[in-house]
């Protein structure tokens, strides 16, 4: 068994075995230059540590370049990356000074949310407002990076786990947008002791109960529950 992850022109490789891989490197290099840089280590700015429990996931230098990009590199850090007590609204204050920037940090935290969960609600609350950026928008995003560089060391694990239960958690708040009163639903699946997705959602449309809201957040998950379980029948990991 053998699988390939392709992005471009970077590639990680695993197999059943040390004679099989290095029989498909020895394939591959005859048809293009390729270099073959041993055990995983780092891929497309997530570091891999290994450990004799895990894998760790992580960021560090990643986000450490958003934060000098920002001028943010020795700010205050923050308990948390989001204000629970409030919600943001498209016409809230003045417009922000440099919506190119705004746009540009918005997007590298959603880049970042690959190794965080943790800020996968924040982010896509801010990101919301790409459109027309305002201060108070850009003040939760630097919020966002604050906690961000408190937690700068933190990441992902993924534990040696037989694959026989893909386990989902889902909730969704009724009308909590401000400017549209659609709902937000968050998700989250565990492939044996491994979150392996985590996406936050704003609804297309309006419910008119929180149960509606609900079962539309329940609905989006069995969806793409059945995604996950055909692609793993396809990586040979058949669920029940």
């Amino acid at each position: 068994m053998a699988y390939l992850l392709l992005y471009v022109d970077d590639i990680i490789l695993t197999t059943s075995s040390d004679r099989l891989r290095a029989g498909i490197i020895s394939q591959l290099q005859t048809e293009f230059p390729m270099t073959d840089l041993g055990p995983l280590s780092y891929f497309l700015g997530i570091a891999v540590t290994r450990t004799p429990s895990y894998l760790l996931l992580s960021q560090e230098k990643y986000a450490q370049e958003i934060l000098e990009r920002a001028g943010m590199g020795s700010c205050k850090p923050t308990a948390t990356p989001v204000v629970t007590k409030s919600k943001l609204s498209a016409e809230a204050g003045p417009p922000f000074r440099d919506p190119t920037l705004y746009r540009s940090l918005a997007g590298a935290l959603q880049y970042v949310t690959f190794t965080r969960p943790d800020i996968a609600y924040a982010v896509q609350q801010v990101c919301l407002f790409m459109h027309d950026p305002r201060k108070s928008h850009y003040d939760a995003l630097k919020r966002i990076m604050r906690y961000y560089l408190g937690t700068i060391d933190h990441g992902l694990h993924l534990y040696p786990s037989a694959v026989h239960r893909l386990i989902t958690y889902t909730d969704a708040d009724w009308g909590g947008c401000l400017d549209t009163r659609r709902s937000t639903s968050g998700y989250c699946y565990f492939l044996g002791d491994n979150l392996i997705s985590w996406p936050s959602k704003r609804k297309h449309t309006l419910s008119k109960s929180s149960a509606e809201a609900e079962y539309r957040g329940v609905a989006n998950v069995v969806s793409e529950a059945c995604w996950l379980r055909n692609l793993l029948l396809e990586l040979h990991c058949p669920l029940r």
